[in-house]
């Protein structure tokens, strides 16, 4: 039996479009010189971000650009070539100039001074931060976030992921995610912690009021024998406090006032469904 050639055509047509596209990655290297306070903003739409502590007076980064879902591979080594890194001064910034490329991320891994004023985003990968920045910001769409030993002020957002991070000296905190976990470690300043549908471990001592709320997950807080005022309210799940509550002005099944060692900061813990722990 003969086919047709408009049949043949369609047919070799078909076959090519289900080949998978070509997969390509290029990397690129880039040391910058900064004199004096440094503002480091990052930004990739789909890549990951690791930011380490560096010496002082560099920023090194080093990117790996790489091509998915059919993303045009012959674009990958021209990003490589002219990576989106600016420069004035101590203002650096890296992946602002980016073109919008079709299914084409950057991973960046990036060395800055530990005292560089950081905001670092992404829209769909994780972020991490070992110690680098002061009035650190991080964002990302759906990825995980890490931060360790971040001095002062910061602020961690992400629309699905899971945060994690933990604190070196005094600040407020903001901690938020749609629907993912938070872990907060050596919390000193005021906090607002809130998931949509995860838990909420936080350890620390308040200095100023905190809020930590979830649509559905558990609460754990670990006081550290702070003196503390305690306002602890669940829709449907328990609450329990390990240490000796004074001046009881509510407690029952799913709400809790009073104060811990003789009251300071008020602590208001949330939950619409889980249980919540104080300890």
């Amino acid at each position: 039996m003969r086919i047709p050639r408009k049949c043949a055509t369609l047919a070799v047509a078909l076959a090519l479009a289900a080949l998978p596209a070509v997969a390509a990655e290029a990397t690129f290297v880039r040391t910058l010189t900064v004199n004096g306070p440094v503002e480091l903003t990052v930004s990739t739409g789909a890549g990951s971000i690791h930011i380490t502590q560096g010496p002082a007076g560099s920023i090194q980064i080093f990117g790996r650009v790489h091509n998915f879902w059919g993303g045009d591979a012959s674009l990958v080594q021209q990003i490589a070539n002219r990576p989106p890194i600016e420069q004035t001064g101590g203002i650096v910034r890296i992946g602002q100039n980016q073109r919008p490329f079709h299914n084409i991320a950057i991973d960046y891994e990036i060395q800055a001074p530990a005292n560089a004023f950081l905001d670092a985003s992404t829209g769909a990968g994780s972020l991490f931060d070992d110690g680098v920045g002061q009035n650190v910001r991080l964002h990302s769409g759906s990825g995980t976030i890490h931060a360790n030993g971040l001095t002062g002020s910061f602020s961690l957002e992400t629309g699905s992921g899971s945060i994690f991070a933990s604190q070196s000296g005094e600040g407020d905190v903001r901690a938020q995610t749609g629907s993912g976990s938070i872990q907060l470690q050596s919390i000193h300043g005021g906090l607002h912690a809130q998931s949509g549908a995860g838990s909420i471990r936080v350890a620390g001592t308040p200095d100023a009021p905190w809020h930590i709320e979830t649509g559905a997950g558990s609460i754990d807080f670990a006081t550290g024998g702070a003196s503390l005022d305690i306002d602890a309210e669940s829709g449907f799940g328990s609450i329990r406090c390990d240490r000796s509550l004074s001046m009881k002005q509510s407690e029952d099944h799913h709400h809790l006032v009073g104060k811990l060692g003789g009251g300071g900061p008020v602590v208001r813990l949330e939950s619409g469904a889980g249980s919540i722990h104080i300890n």
